[in-house]
């Protein structure tokens, strides 16, 4: 019985340091779980910008500069960045042209027949482009240009949201500072979050 009861009592300390070992892992993974959501869900403020022709969200550590906008025009840069001609930047604006929305395709070849008279050669025919609809339900035409010959060596991506005789051009100047790495995400948060107002300028 001794022998039984000895048994029995180490088997019962085993399976308790077992189901404790379970709880301390399962614990862990919920810690971890909990986590994850947590740094899932923490997005960055956005402040919503209300302009004639519309209105966008921009993340609150890009600044408008106020000298170099207007009514229909707007310029964003990093917070603290000293502004020169080679500051990284996002330029907003309204622009009128002469195509109807279901006209989406002759405006995009309107936009590259005029990039072609305006780029290098050897930048227009590398250059990137795609279509997509935004979360909004506007056409958008992307444009992505990398002029490594510059000095420094600089992107320009172009976002073209279509409208109904106009369009907002939401264009990224990228000359690859450290601390602009999130550029293209806050240009994109524009484009995707840009209401179009029901009246034009």
């Amino acid at each position: 019985r001794r022998k039984c009861m000895k048994k029995f009592i180490t088997l019962y300390i085993m399976l308790v340091f077992l189901i404790a070992g379970c709880s301390h892992t399962e614990e862990q993974e919920v810690q971890q779980t909990t986590q994850q959501q947590t740094q899932q869900v923490a997005q960055p403020v956005v402040l919503q910008q209300e302009k004639l022709f519309g209105t966008y969200d921009v993340y609150e550590d890009w600044v408008l500069v106020e000298k170099d906008s207007d009514e229909q025009s707007a310029f964003y840069c990093k917070k603290g960045e000293e502004i020169t001609n080679q500051t990284t930047n996002i330029f907003v604006e309204y622009r009128q042209n002469q195509y109807k929305k279901e006209e989406y395709d002759v405006l995009t070849s309107a936009i590259l027949y005029q990039l072609k008279l305006e780029l290098k050669p050897e930048l227009y025919q590398n250059l990137i482009s795609e279509s997509f609809i935004s979360k909004n339900g506007y056409s958008v035409f992307r444009i992505e240009v990398n002029d490594e010959q510059n000095d420094p060596p600089v992107k320009t991506v172009q976002y073209y949201i279509a409208g109904e005789k106009a369009h907002i051009l939401v264009q990224i100047t990228d000359f690859g500072e450290q601390g602009t790495e999130n550029v293209e995400e806050v240009a994109k948060n524009i484009v995707e979050s840009f209401v179009w107002r029901e009246f034009t300028i």
